[in-house]
């Protein structure tokens, strides 16, 4: 693609890129306008700035880009308890019978792990298969010491299962419903009285706690979900999913299409989540989101797990030979 626009620029066209990824826009802009809240509030010539820069302006304030905040190491607590554990998981994809094949994984309490993987190798199977979404052909899931595998979806959240799912407008959302109904979904049996009636009151207070909480524009809770940018519907869904009790949080792709502040904070609350204890299991097709978050990398090719490495012994060079099938595990 950087080919193709390079030559467009080059026999004199004019190229207007959007794009909330900074890498992109340092790779091929020559200038950068920036937006905010619908005016224009900065221009700059790309060889002249930085991507802090260029955040700063996106966002009023300064940003913790992706990549600047290791996480604790998880050796440093040795006792922690398995919050999910997958065990010789198989599941069944749309073109293959064994999408997953083979899968074993734990997720300690306080500890991300993170996934990386080239997409199409399964990781949509086995966060689907995890959250009930999916049946699973083999195998077992296990949340805490619980066999939930053949639980239902609601049941696995009534058990303390959380799910942030890659793709906020099919899984996630309903458009057409208001902010505050969004955030009951799933949950809406707590906010109905015993013959099925929804109590209006505590559903718009429940809207008005999180949208404060995890700060979502507008702050209309009648606002349906359809007119919030694309970074505040996925705060939408994650406060309803780490705004209740839960114990594990399956977050796939949690900032895909979010501006840097979006990011910022959305990295902030998967950390507050192991602080406080909680297993995540991180999916992300951004290799710099998967670093900056985990304490253990697990890499998924052909729907197996081939690798799994402390973050102190993973970069770029190591995940990348895995993730394309060059390297074989040899633990």
């Amino acid at each position: 693609l950087w080919g193709v626009l390079r030559r467009v620029r080059h026999d004199g066209g004019t190229i207007i890129l959007i794009t909330h990824k900074l890498d992109e826009v340092m790779a091929i802009s020559d200038t950068v306008t920036v937006m905010r809240h619908g005016v224009t509030v900065q221009r700059m010539s790309t060889r002249e700035t930085t991507p802090a820069a260029i955040a700063r302006a996106m966002v009023g304030r300064d940003v913790t880009l992706a990549g600047g905040n290791p996480p604790a190491p998880v050796a440093a607590r040795p006792t922690q308890a398995v919050g999910l554990e997958l065990r010789n998981l198989v599941v069944a994809g749309p073109r293959r019978a064994d999408a997953v094949n083979d899968v074993s994984l734990t997720v300690a309490a306080g500890e991300i792990v993170g996934i990386a993987g080239v997409e199409g190798n399964g990781q949509t199977e086995l966060v689907e298969a995890i959250a009930g979404l999916r049946p699973v052909t083999s195998g077992k899931i296990l949340l805490g010491k619980a066999d939930i595998t053949r639980m239902s979806a609601k049941g696995r959240a009534r058990a303390g299962m959380s799910h942030i799912p890659e793709d906020r407008h099919l899984r996630g959302l309903i458009l057409d419903y208001s902010i505050s109904d969004n955030l009951i979904l799933g949950v809406q049996d707590d906010f109905a009285s015993r013959v099925g009636v929804l109590a209006r009151e505590r559903i718009a207070e429940n809207a008005r706690t999180k949208i404060a909480q995890f700060d979502i524009r507008p702050t209309d809770p009648t606002v349906p979900a359809r007119a919030l940018s694309g970074g505040n519907q996925q705060k939408i869904v994650i406060a309803r999913e780490m705004g209740r009790a839960f114990s594990v949080l399956l977050a796939a792709q949690p900032t895909r299409g979010v501006d840097v502040g979006a990011i910022e904070f959305i990295h902030e609350q998967l950390r507050e989540a192991r602080a406080l204890d909680k297993a995540v299991l991180l999916v992300s097709a951004d290799l710099n989101e998967i670093f900056a978050l985990s304490d253990r990398i697990a890499v998924m090719f052909g729907g197996r797990i081939v690798a799994v490495l402390p973050r102190a012994e993973a970069d770029e060079e190591i995940l990348g030979r895995y993730m394309t099938g060059a390297a074989e595990d040899k633990s």
